[in-house]
Parts: structure tokens; sequence; C-alpha cells
């Protein structure tokens, strides 16, 4: 059975607003438009709700709706099949992404409404799905037959990623966007085994790398159509240090100025050194997000972390002192960390002029290390499939009040929510810092306010 025409659907479950388009839908929009099938993007956090999500689908006659599915809220991308199931009941669904990665034929047994389900990297897998392939042909597909689920095996993760298209969004109202940021890519999979990071279960624990000159001619294509913000979300952008130096010596070499270049999804500190943040920064990097995780030696050893405070240190005064934004990244509550670690953490953080930190309340999440070590010691106080779906245990922002999901013999519950407004205050701590900072050094007529005191 083949699908000529797929809508591709990004639920929206209300928690986080939009920056840019959905990096992995992108790849799966380039990958049907170079096998010429006609499809629709729906991206639902551009204010589409059910109802228009409906009215979408029936304009565009769809044989095929495809959802992009991540662990938390999944019950709400459930309910939402479901809805769509109802309504047009002869439309084969296909469901992807991260949930379906870690759960595969538990997704399906839990959700009547998805039909397959795509494990890992998509891009071949959907295209040979639309293309009539048999199932039992194509790997890394969860199917249903005759009552029970099947399962092909997982796909070899793609080697060569200079062979894969970038998106171009051509099928994405990109105006509608609050940002003109545009989201890269450059590299997929983790060689590092950080207790609590699920990243590896669906990129793999291999490094694979796009060159440096394919990534130049992302960020060229979309120069030439006026972009010049770019956000790179790799989980190890510096892994590979002359890969980034080749990367800036295609930018100089094609002279794409003007450029804003931004980290925000955390890099190593232990990958970075003065000579690569320089060299970054005189392309236009303008902003690093470091993982810190804890500010102590002990826990980072303990999370596997592979990374010393010192080295942490040392690469956030670098590029603090290169006039790079910097935030850091903290993770609260780690099996054998104590009142006393937290604090380590909350000084690093106040110890530099940074412009934000994040404090993460810690979430077990299936298929990782943590998780098997919480439920082996039945640490939990909260079920996991109460915590994967109640935004009050994770979310990070103004209203953030988040709940223990697993206590431990040295950080019980009662520290454990002391612990967490705890460092809610000093994330806000942080923050005021930088905005004092900003207001000291903002120009006021061809003066900045520092400028003005020194005179009087």
């Amino acid at each position: 059975m083949t699908f000529n025409r797929a809508v591709l659907v990004f639920p929206d479950h209300g928690h986080s607003s939009p920056e840019y388009p959905p990096l992995g839908l992108g790849y799966l929009s380039e990958a049907l438009q170079a096998r010429d099938i006609e499809h629709r993007i729906v991206d639902m956090r551009l204010g589409c709700d059910l109802r228009v999500l409906k009215t979408r689908v029936q304009e565009f006659q769809p044989d095929l709706i495809g959802i992009s599915m991540k662990t938390l809220l999944y019950r709400q991308s459930y309910a939402l099949l479901e809805e769509l199931k109802r309504a047009f009941p002869d439309v084969t669904t296909v469901a992807g992404g991260p949930h379906i990665s870690t759960f595969r034929e538990q997704a399906l047994r839990q959700c009547r409404a998805i039909d397959y389900g795509i494990t890992l990297e998509g891009e071949i897998a959907l295209v040979e799905l639309c293309n009539g392939n048999a199932p039992d042909g194509i790997r890394g597909l969860i199917y249903r037959e005759n009552g029970a689920f099947a399962y092909t095996g997982d796909r070899s993760f793609i080697a060569e990623l200079d062979s894969v298209p970038f998106p171009r969004y051509r099928q994405f109202p990109l105006d509608e966007y609050p940002t003109d940021e545009i989201a890269l890519l450059t590299s997929r999979g983790c060689p590092y085994e950080c207790i609590f990071c699920a990243a590896k279960t669906v990129s793999g624990r291999r490094f694979k790398p796009r060159s440096a000159h394919h990534v130049a001619d992302e960020i060229q294509y979309w120069y030439e159509r006026g972009g010049r913000r770019f956000a790179i979300i790799d989980d190890n952008f510096t892994l590979k240090r002359e890969r980034v130096l080749q990367l800036c010596q295609e930018i100089g070499d094609r002279r794409l100025k003007s450029l804003e270049l931004r980290c925000p999804n955390g890099v190593r500190a232990d990958r970075v050194d003065e000579e690569l943040l320089a060299r970054m920064r005189s392309v236009g990097f303008t902003y690093l997000a470091f993982g810190v995780e804890s500010g102590s030696d002990r826990i980072l050893k303990q999370i596997k972390k592979g990374e010393s405070i010192e080295a942490i240190k040392r690469s956030i005064k670098l590029a603090c002192d290169l006039g790079y934004e910097v935030a850091l990244f903290f993770i609260v509550g780690f099996p054998g960390e104590t009142w006393r670690d937290i604090e380590e953490s909350v000084s690093l953080a106040l110890s530099f002029p940074i412009v934000d930190a994040k404090f993460f309340n810690l979430l077990p999440l299936p298929g990782t290390e943590l998780f098997r070590w919480v439920s082996e010691r039945n640490y939990f106080t909260t079920s996991p499939d109460e915590y994967l779906n109640d935004p009050a245990h994770w979310q990070n922002d103004a209203r953030w009040d988040p709940r223990p999901v697993f206590v431990t013999p040295e950080l019980p519950f009662e520290q454990r929510v002391k612990a967490l407004a705890y460092v809610a205050e000093a994330q806000r701590e942080v923050r005021n810092r930088a905005e004092q900072r900003r207001l000291r050094h903002r120009p006021v007529d061809g003066q900045t306010a520092v400028d003005i005191l020194r005179v009087a």
C-alpha cells in the first residue's frame, strides 16, 4: 500500500512557545520533498487547535497522518491521535520521535490509534513506508500483525550525514514564528555516558558529524535569503575541535558577515579552549550554554559526566572574558547528592557574570541508567506515568514550582522541596544580576551608565 499524500503534525501541549520550526519535521519534510511525495506540515504551536487541524486534514485529504512524539506529555499525543482516528478512520497513522524510540511496541499497545511506529532516525523509513515497501522489509518499523505487534529491528544510523538534505522548510509558515532564528543540527549522537540523559536512546552513542562545508552550505542558504541568526542545537557541537575551526574558516572565506550564532542546547566545558572560543567569537558566536549539571566533583563522577569542576570554571571564565553571553544548566537531586552539593552548584552559578542559570528538577526518563537505578530501589514518590504527563514536575519558567518525583537517603522528600525552592531563588538572583549589569552598561546619549557614574 502506497501513501501519496501525508500530513505531518507537531503537537501543541501548551507548556512552551515555539522558537523556530521543529527540526525533526524539517528533515522529514525534506526527505518527502526529494521523493515528490505531497505533504503538508501542521505545527500546532502556531495557534492551531484540534478543530483547525481537522479542517486542514479534511481540506488536504491525506492518506497518511504522521505525528512527532516526545515522552513528556505523551498522553496528550495519544489523545490527539485518537481524535484524528475517530474523525478520519480510513487514514493511516504513523508516529515517530523520542517517545516511540523509547517505548517501542508499548506505545502502540497503549494507543490503538497508532497504526505504525518508526524508531530512531525516520527519514528513510518514512519514505519507504510511503513508497509501499512491505512492512516486514522496512527497518525501524513497528506495526500490527494478526493481533500482535511486529518490529523489524533497529535501522542502522545514517553514517554520512552530508547525504541527508538539510531542512529548507518549504512547507512551513516561517513568517508565523516569533523569531527569525534558524535551528541547525550539525551532528548526531553522543559518546558520553551521563546516567540521566536519554539522547543516546534516540541518536546513538557514536558521534556522527556533518562536515564543516555542509554546515556552511546550510548557513549560506539562509544567509542568501536574509537569515543572520542561527541556533546550533547539537548535543555535542564542539566535540571535534578541528571541525568547529573549519566551520569558522568556511564562514570567513564565504564572507558571511553580521551573523549571530548561539549554542543554547549546552556544550561541554572540557571541549573548548581559549583559541577555539576566540575564533568562534570572531565569526559571530555570541551565546554559549554550558551543561554543568552540578558544582560538585563528587557528583559529576557519580553521574558519569566525565568532567571536572576545574575545567568547567576555566571555560566559563574564558567565555565570559571573551564577551559571550553565558548560561549554565544545573540539575537538582542526583543519586548521592546532599544539601552541601546543591550549595556548591548555587555558589558556582553566582561566581560568574553570566546571563542565566537554569536549575532543573531531576526527572528519571525511561531508557536511562537513572530510571533503572530509581526503579530498582523503589525510590519513586510519583509514578512515571504521572510525572511525565504533568508539567508541574518539570516546567522551568516564572511559574516554576516543581515537585520531587523520587527520594534518596541523602535527600529525603522535604529536603528536596526546600532545595528546589532554594535553587529557584538562585536562578532569579542570577537573572537579576544580569539585568543590573545590562542597565549599567546601556548607552545613554552616547555614554553608558558606568561612564556617567565615573565622571560624577
